[in-house]
């Protein structure tokens, strides 16, 4: 039976014949641009699937209903879904309140020792029972899924969307990951370098202090990668938040917090309100218990992080020399289609000579950054071997020699440079050079890094 926000909504219902559940404040209309957005995060629900299913519910459902108003993208469930793998009451009273991740807000999940086979969480971690009731093809559906690992199970996954103008990355990860699984993790977050990456995992810090694998994490994964921006776990009933710059220079803010309770239900009926404010580059969080409407308003759970650099989105453009407007060359350069490593229908060339005749590439920078600067030339014996490519920057023009007898007819880089924001004259090639062989200007690429 398909598991919809109809059978949530139910659920929620009977849990108002038990207590008055009122919607959370709704963000004001003029706070609701579209680049601000929220991710709710889902703390341990173990007590909730095995006592109270009506609290669970109760936060979905506001999930639901807060969809438009706060902007969610996405909602992080950090593991121990249910208290006993082997109990199906549990996984039944968990599926009814997170529904389907295509119903309302997509969801994804880091599997908590719980959720494993019953035995295995210190040895094999096991995840049958959890691939059973979430299985891979209940996610397949999301134009977000990226893909998991092991290829055939949903132990360990990755999603991408965009939000707040840029593109996320969330990886997330059952308890005590392996040294093969982290192997995996590396190779998902380098091959999205332009994605702000976001690590979902069970354990990894109690409070503001790493735990095992929060260390193995840290020092295996998520200080290696550039782009990673977040990491969020639970497992101890505990609040805090580690903020360490990775190898890179990038700031990481890790985010723990549970509040699993087996013996009273309130404590379990709290999540996570997570909105981004791009433009003011903060993060603000909020602790929230939908089920009783109150806000938990201490140091630890109410909070604002500033100075969120999130990386922009990938943006690269190509001029060649036959690109409109955008392309300016003296008479003294010639045309050719000699070559057929050439980018488009044909390529310039000039003699070498020491004067100052450069051909020039026009390119309109969105902003202010870091860019990769790449050139397409044809190679030939007879071309420079030291062919003289000038870069505009706003320290000064930078000139970077290029062999134009090898690597011809593919993207070759001249490195990263400072660009800044305009539409002018960025690349240069120069006839100005010690280097013999025609100098050639076909095309030129510049992608955006940061």
């Amino acid at each position: 039976m398909r598991i919809t926000k109809i059978t949530r909504g139910l659920g929620a219902t009977l849990a108002a014949l038990m207590v008055t559940v009122l919607p959370g404040p709704a963000a004001p209309a003029q706070a609701l641009a579209a680049e601000t957005f929220t991710i709710v995060m889902l703390p341990d629900t173990q007590y909730a699937s095995e006592y109270w299913p009506e609290v669970f519910r109760a936060q979905m459902q506001w999930v639901a209903a807060q969809q438009t108003a706060r902007n969610i993208k996405y909602v992080l469930h950090v593991g121990d879904v249910i208290d006993n793998s082997d109990q199906l009451a549990q996984w039944t009273n968990s599926k009814s309140a997170m529904g389907l991740p295509t119903d309302d807000v997509p969801y994804i999940i880091g599997p908590g020792n719980h959720d494993l086979d019953p035995g295995t969480a210190s040895t094999t971690r096991t995840a049958t029972r959890y691939n059973t009731h979430y299985p891979r093809s209940t996610f397949t559906p999301l134009p977000s899924f990226g893909g998991t690992y092991p290829a055939t199970a949903n132990d360990n996954t990755y999603h991408t969307f965009t939000a707040g103008g840029v593109d996320w990355l969330v990886v997330a990860m059952k308890y005590a990951p392996s040294a093969a699984e982290i192997t995996w993790a590396n190779s998902v977050v380098a091959a999205h370098p332009n994605h702000n990456s976001i690590l979902v995992t069970h354990a990894y810090q109690n409070g503001v202090t790493k735990d095992s694998n929060g260390n193995n994490l840290w020092t295996n994964l998520v200080s290696k990668q550039k782009n990673f921006r977040f990491t969020f776990s639970g497992h101890y009933v505990n609040a805090g938040v580690i903020t360490q710059a990775g190898v890179n220079g990038n700031t990481v803010h890790q985010i723990q917090a549970d509040y699993q309770n087996s013996s009273q239900r309130d404590p379990n009926s709290f999540l996570r309100i997570m909105t981004f404010d791009p433009n003011n580059k903060t993060l603000d969080v909020k602790t929230y218990s939908p089920f009783l409407n109150t806000y938990k308003t201490d140091a630890a759970n109410q909070f604002v992080l500033s100075n969120i650099n999130l990386i922009p989105p990938a943006w690269s453009t190509v001029v060649d020399n036959t690109t409109a407007g955008r392309f300016t060359a003296s008479a003294n350069w010639g045309t050719s289609t000699y070559s057929t490593q050439r980018y488009g229908a044909d390529y310039r060339f000039a003699d070498p000579l020491s004067v100052s005749d450069p051909a020039w590439y026009k390119v309109n920078i969105p902003e202010t950054g870091t860019y990769q600067v790449a050139v397409w030339y044809s190679a030939n014996s007879g071309y420079n071997d030291a062919a003289p490519y000038i870069v505009v920057t706003p320290s000064g023009n930078q000139t970077v020699h290029v062999n134009q007898r090898a690597n011809g007819g593919k993207w070759v880089s001249l490195g990263n440079f400072t660009l800044s924001a305009g539409d002018e004259n960025k690349v240069g090639v120069s006839r100005w050079t010690a280097g013999t062989g025609y100098v050639i200007a076909d095309a030129v690429k510049v992608t955006r890094i940061s």
